[in-house]
């Protein structure tokens, strides 16, 4: 009797005996042994990843700006996490932002949307590029102007929608109005079908609200371990209501894009351009040549495709919105880009100016630029796998540690 009592308390306390030695030693690890272990910075978060993930899910991704304070007290290069180290010095701008040699993404930050088949979601370096290099001539400046009748007739609708909040007097959700601006012309793009939402009444209000919950469900799952999310987005919805509400949203607009790709699949070539009245980004790489059978899959598709109309139509409505509020609380600026909008559209009615004409205003691309600078974004992670980093006093390997 009392043997078998002893071998149940030896089964108990094994792992939890296993547990305590695997985290001391990981933590004698990253505290003396790793490389980046010279490096000065909190101890918290040299030992762990939770010390971020306090700022950033807990504080409202105030994570960058306690980073900016713990310069102030460690210096130019501090250590911000087990793998990370951060560098606030000119001296090493060119080196951080080079684009020579071989940039994994962080898997960290790649596993957060659960779409390991799009181009935002792939860590190693060479398949993105591969993924990228398929996408990128569809944003060259020649397509962009060949699709200039779609973004023009889409500003038009606009327009007609926001004479109609001037005569009627009714307050303006001016973000909405953008984010359906905008993923009405990036859905045109990318499947032909713009889904027309700026028709809707007030713009569509809720559906955005259900979409920044969804957003930000995909970025909280940055902090949480890799599986997360995909369990979330592959249990009942009920499941999803409980554990986290927010991801419901998620996988609505996973299931939307999932619609008009396997559309555009059901799509015969020789008569799909002659309807759309212009090319697209996802027929044709349905229907590409150069990419192999597995890039083609469904599947991966439809990752890519939600990425691209997530990322597109959000980062677009940022930009409108942040030069938007710039140029209302700064009348001298908004009055001096008025003026030069004038000389290539005198009158309300005259011609509406092309893409090309507008990119000759000084002013007017400043204020573009001032804008795509204002914006917030996601932040990522890139991880160098084949460099030496000189810092002076230490030379440090990167090997597979990353550069924030």
């Amino acid at each position: 009797m009392l043997g078998a009592m002893q071998f149940g308390l030896f089964a108990l306390l094994l792992p939890i005996v296993a547990s305590a030695l695997y985290g001391a030693g990981l933590a004698f690890s990253r505290l003396f042994l790793s490389p980046l272990s010279k490096f000065p910075g909190p101890k918290l978060a040299a030992l762990t990843r939770k010390y971020e993930s306090y700022y950033e899910a807990v504080q409202n991704y105030e994570y960058v700006w306690k980073i900016k304070k713990l310069h102030q007290s460690y210096g130019p290069i501090i250590r911000i996490s087990p793998h990370e180290l951060h560098i606030d010095d000119a001296d090493f701008f060119e080196k951080l932002n080079s684009f020579q040699g071989k940039w994994d993404k962080d898997p960290y930050t790649a596993h957060q949307f659960a779409n390991p088949g799009s181009s935002v979601g792939t860590i190693d370096h060479e398949l993105h590029r591969k993924r990228r290099s398929a996408v990128l001539p569809f944003f060259s400046k020649q397509k962009i102007y060949a699709l200039e009748p779609v973004i023009q007739s889409t500003v038009d609708k606009l327009c007609n929608r926001l004479e109609d909040y001037v005569k009627s007097g009714q307050p303006l959700n001016l973000r909405s109005a953008y984010q359906c601006l905008a993923a009405d012309v990036v859905a045109e793009y990318c499947f032909a079908e713009s889904g027309n939402l700026l028709e809707k009444p007030d713009f569509g209000v809720a559906r955005w609200k259900e979409h920044q919950q969804g957003l930000q469900a995909g970025l909280r799952a940055r902090y949480l371990p890799s599986w997360y999310m995909p369990v979330v987005r592959g249990a009942p919805e009920w499941i999803r209501a409980t554990v986290d509400p927010a991801a419901k949203h998620f996988e609505v607009w996973h299931r939307d894009v999932d619609g008009s790709v396997r559309r555009l699949e059901d799509k015969k070539n020789e008569d799909f351009y002659e309807k759309a009245g212009h090319r697209t980004i996802f027929h044709e790489l349905i229907n590409s040549e150069i990419l192999p059978p597995q890039e083609k899959q469904t599947f991966r598709v439809i990752q890519e495709a939600g990425a691209m109309v997530g990322a597109g139509g959000e980062s677009t409505t940022q930009v409108l919105t942040a030069l938007t509020y710039a140029l209302v609380a700064n009348p001298d600026k908004l009055k001096k880009l008025r003026e030069e909008l004038r000389t290539v559209m005198p009158h309300s009615d005259s011609p509406v100016p092309t893409l090309k004409q507008l990119e000759k205003l000084p002013y007017l691309t400043g204020c573009v630029k001032e804008g795509l600078r204002h914006r917030d974004s996601v932040r990522g992670k890139l991880l160098d796998t084949n460099v030496c980093l000189m810092v002076d006093p230490y030379i440090t390997k990167t090997g597979k540690f990353r550069l924030a």
